[in-house]
């Protein structure tokens, strides 16, 4: 009789020991990013401080969508006979993709120069003149009050660009009124002096009527014989 030959079958705790090595790597360059970051905050202001704690916030949040759940709807053969296996790749390729990720982002910040700036951002602000206590605007949610306040403003200095035409014009018509006021009294003053002389040429034309006539003639006669001697 042939005798059946039952193959071994192979145990996981090989591929357990090859994640293990795997993740132990994984974490050993996470590590030596974790450190070269660490040296690196040792000359970097605020600024970038809160930069690189919002970026790994953000790769946090990225990495942590890939949950093991999504691999299990998308490979379910995977995930009905081997599912510690499925669960040590999941988290392999989480590590992986958050060193690369962390990887790019310091190769990003060292081309861009970013350390420096931010640095030279902290001390201009350090060097800025203190705030006044007057608060900034800021928007209230109401669009028609918030434009109405930078309308006011325009409105505020068309008036007074009106109130000074108004101003000029009122004093050019202040001028305009002296003037006609003195060349109002001098032409009062010239048809008094005219009447005053119409009436004594009146006077002397009545006074002349009441002088007899031989008296007249006379008169005109003796100034005609003195101006003859």
């Amino acid at each position: 009789m042939a005798t059946n030959v039952t193959e071994p079958k192979q145990t996981e705790p090989t591929a357990s020991l090859e994640n293990k090595d795997v993740s132990s790597t994984n974490t050993t360059v996470s590590s030596e990013i974790l450190e070269t970051t660490e040296d690196s905050h040792v000359d970097e202001g605020p600024h970038m401080v809160h930069l690189r704690q919002a970026l790994h916030k953000t790769i946090k949040k990225c990495i942590g969508a890939a949950r093991y759940t999504r691999f299990a709807k998308s490979y379910k053969f995977a995930h009905q006979k081997k599912p510690q296996a499925l669960k040590s790749i999941v988290k392999q390729f989480s590590e992986n993709l958050q060193s690369e990720i962390e990887k790019e982002l310091e190769l990003m910040i060292t081309e861009e120069n970013l350390v420096p700036l931010f640095n030279e951002l902290d001390q201009q602000i350090k060097d800025a003149p203190p705030k006044s206590d007057t608060p900034a605007w800021r928007p209230s949610g109401n669009p028609e009050r918030d434009i109405t306040s930078h309308i006011m403003q325009a409105k505020l200095k068309e008036k007074e660009r009106l109130q000074f035409l108004l101003k000029q014009v009122e004093d050019e018509n202040v001028k305009l009124h002296e003037a006609l006021l003195t060349r109002k009294q001098h032409l009062l003053k010239t048809q008094q002096e005219i009447t005053d002389k119409l009436n004594m040429f009146e006077q002397a034309a009545e006074d002349c009527d009441k002088i007899p006539g031989t008296e007249i003639r006379h008169l005109l006669s003796n100034l005609v014989h003195n101006a003859s001697n």
